[in-house]
């Protein structure tokens, strides 16, 4: 796989162009998920129709697209393989030689990356190892029982020149982001563990 960044690239919180390639990107799965192609599909759908106006759709002279390419880097604890491709057509209920409609993502686990076997789609961007940087420190800071762990971690990143500029400027958002997704996780335990005492009660 080739993989370069450049002083081009554009991306925001789910998604980069960088050299004519589309690159879909997630936050960081701290449990495994085999939906990632489904969900992928919904997120490029979308990127398309932002990128494409909708009058070019309909010429007849082919109109040339961004080359799509999808990846997800897992970072929990459940041990997983340094690298999977996951196939939405693994999905299909019926199995086919050849599928009309297929979509591919590569998983990379950065939960503990061996010496041995660099991910080099990180060591050649800058900007993806500075995300994964910024997010194990969130990672710790809540693990440490921090008051404000969230607040904690994106000034302690931008300090130490951890996506510096971006988080500068969306530190607000970025901060709303992930108390969001952070509550979510906590309400989804709660109610695991609810439905769990539930079904243990009815037997």
């Amino acid at each position: 796989m080739s993989f370069s960044c450049s002083p081009n690239t554009y991306y925001n919180d789910v998604s980069m162009i960088i050299n004519g390639k589309l690159i879909v990107l997630v936050e960081h799965q701290s449990t495994i998920n085999e939906n990632m192609p489904l969900r992928f599909l919904d997120y490029v759908v979308r990127l398309y129709e932002k990128i494409v106006p909708q009058k070019s759709r309909y010429k007849k002279k082919l109109v040339p697209i961004p080359t799509p390419e999808f990846y997800v880097f897992y970072n929990g604890t459940e041990p997983y393989p340094d690298i999977k491709t996951l196939c939405l057509s693994d999905a299909f209920i019926i199995k086919q030689k050849r599928h009309q409609l297929d979509l591919t993502v590569d998983v990379y686990n950065i939960a503990d990356p061996h010496p041995e076997k660099p991910l080099t789609i990180l060591d050649k961007c800058a900007i993806l190892k500075q995300y994964c940087e910024f997010v194990e420190t969130v990672r710790n800071f809540k693990e440490n029982n921090s008051a404000n762990p969230i607040t904690e971690a994106i000034s302690y990143c931008i300090k130490n020149d951890i996506l510096s500029e971006y988080l500068k400027r969306k530190s607000t958002e970025v901060n709303n982001l992930l108390i969001a997704n952070y509550d979510f996780e906590i309400d989804k335990k709660t109610l695991c563990q609810r439905l769990t005492d539930a079904e243990a009660s009815s037997k």
